[in-house]
């Protein structure tokens, strides 16, 4: 079972580092990046999760500087 879990981080690794190697030489030969941003935000939907994330990490502040106000028990 180890094996067959480094050989999937093995394959997600390479996944990743050939995506960002094409989106860099993309960015290297003249693309624009609002461009690039645009396509994946309409593909995979980029502009929901920052907004959720933005969200809960707000919300998760409030809620910790308001632990931190509040006496202690």
């Amino acid at each position: 079972m180890k094996k067959a879990g480094r050989i999937v981080l093995i394959i997600v690794l390479v996944a990743v580092l050939l995506g960002a190697v094409c989106v860099g030489v993309g960015l290297m030969t003249g693309a624009d990046a609002m461009r690039v941003y645009s396509t994946l935000d309409e593909r995979y939907n980029i502009s929901a999760y920052q907004q959720a994330y933005t969200q809960y990490a707000g919300e998760l502040m409030d809620a910790v500087s308001e632990a931190l106000q509040s006496p202690a028990a």
